[in-house]
């Protein structure tokens, strides 16, 4: 009504709900059980690993081919190879002229893309279940009928030097977290960025094309995943006609990847670019994906900035105001990779001001134990995740593929979860105080052009 005023709910009583809604919360981090994965796992002859789940939801089957190659198997020189095949894969086969594949998939009222990361390469397809025998031919077709020539090597060489420009080189923070990686690594390939580098790229010949496809794209380093409205029997029937008479393949294993030495001092560069504000970004060296050290970091990652109410966001941003942004990333891989954290910086203020309050959380964060509501908060983003992840048919694809080829073990997509509602407390200031620390960290402070202080030149 008009003129009724409503008294305010009491502090106490606020309070107790909130405390309510922390016991509950922990309650449920600490009881739920997602729906168990019934995996179907088939290895063929050629070494061909099969992973189906089924699902009868609706009449659709989402199918991933996952091959253990990405960035990080290219040497030197030969940088964009991994994602150059990302695109070359939909070019012309013995039996399929460039273009016929996703044309395929498309008049069946489907859809079809790729990725390309540091660990991995993924092709997949969405498309109703009566047409899973045409995906898997085609995708079988592909995976060893690949016909290169130099008119396509040249067609997609450009491709991918625009989508550099595009994304990396014309962006005017396109290559700050390149600069870093540059400087983090000394020899282990993650120093380079998946879409490798321009002079690399004009460099590439038919030959070692041709010899990278012969190495990686074989049955005995790619892995099939189904998932979706499929018999499992039948569907281990179809991957073994159209994958199991291909070559396992002969070539011996590409170059070996160097390991990381342990970083030993900081190290720190200041460059000049055409930017409009200041940046800094950090970046520590972590363990590699599924190690139990990355469990409690990744909840670290999400205590520290998952969010406007994280620990960095809300005191770089809102407490202190000298930030416009400023966030996190876990960048948890097959092998050691890192966790940098990047701050764009309010006009007036420079990265080495960020920078002393970044440090401060992580000293905190090293100093001081989560409190149960920070940690609980983190447990459910995880819970989130997990969830999320279990929402479509491709992303219930990927987590399972992603268990599979990088963490080597299918059967995480049940039993991960675990491992992260084990976390206490004491496990994040353990990994803190273990890798945020000084002789860790990779810096990259970054300014405008107009009214820069005296620096050294910016790197190529």
């Amino acid at each position: 009504m008009p003129g009724t005023s409503v008294n305010p709910i009491p502090i106490k009583l606020l309070a107790v709900a909130a405390a309510l809604w922390l016991s509950l919360s922990s309650a449920l981090a600490a009881s739920l059980n997602l729906p168990h994965t019934e995996i179907h796992n088939v290895t063929f002859s050629n070494g061909l690993c099969a992973l189906m789940v089924e699902d009868h939801q609706a009449p659709v089957v989402h199918v991933q081919v996952w091959y253990a190659v990405g960035s990080k198997n290219e040497s030197a020189g030969n940088t964009g190879f991994a994602h150059l095949f990302e695109h070359l894969m939909y070019e012309g086969t013995k039996n399929l002229s460039p273009g016929q594949f996703s044309d395929y998939i498309v008049r069946a009222g489907g859809i079809t893309n790729a990725y390309t990361d540091e660990d991995t390469t993924v092709y997949w397809e969405t498309v109703p279940s009566t047409y899973l025998p045409v995906v898997l031919w085609l995708e079988a077709d592909r995976m060893r009928n690949l016909e290169i020539t130099g008119a396509e090597l040249d067609t997609e060489r450009e491709v991918v030097k625009e989508e550099r420009r595009v994304r990396f080189d014309n962006q005017p923070y396109g290559g700050v977290v390149e600069m870093l990686y540059e400087r983090a690594f000394t020899v282990h390939p993650y120093r380079h960025p998946t879409i490798g580098s321009m002079e690399d790229l004009d460099r590439a010949t038919v030959a070692d094309i041709r010899n990278f496809y012969d190495t990686y794209y074989v049955p005995n380093n790619a892995t099939v995943v189904i998932v979706g409205d499929f018999e499992s029997r039948q569907a281990e029937s179809l991957v073994k006609e159209y994958f199991g008479s291909l070559s396992a393949g002969q070539r011996l294993p590409g170059p070996p990847i160097p390991q990381e030495p342990p970083q030993a001092a900081r190290r720190e560069v200041k460059t000049v670019l055409e930017v409009p504000l200041p940046v800094f970004v950090e970046g520590y060296h972590l363990p590699a994906d599924g190690t139990p050290d990355a469990y409690p970091l990744r909840l670290a990652e999400k205590i520290m900035s998952d969010g406007q109410s994280s620990r960095i966001y809300r005191r770089l941003v809102y407490d202190k105001q000298i930030a416009l942004e400023a966030r996190s990333t876990g960048h948890f891989a097959q092998d050691p990779n890192l966790m940098f954290v990047l701050a764009a910086m309010n006009p007036g203020h420079a990265p080495a001001e960020g920078r002393v309050e970044l440090e401060a959380e992580l000293e905190r964060l090293k100093n001081e134990l989560v409190s149960s509501a920070e940690l609980t908060r983190a447990k459910n983003q995880i819970l989130r995740d997990f969830l999320l992840a279990r929402q479509n048919l491709q992303t219930r694809a990927e987590e399972l593929g992603y268990a599979a080829v990088v963490l080597r073990d299918p059967q995480l997509v049940n039993t991960e979860l675990d491992r992260f509602l084990a976390v206490a407390a004491a496990d994040i200031q353990r990994v803190a105080r273990k890798y945020f620390v000084p002789e860790n960290v990779t810096i990259v402070e970054v300014y405008p052009r107009t009214g820069a202080p005296a620096m050294e030149s910016p790197p190529k």
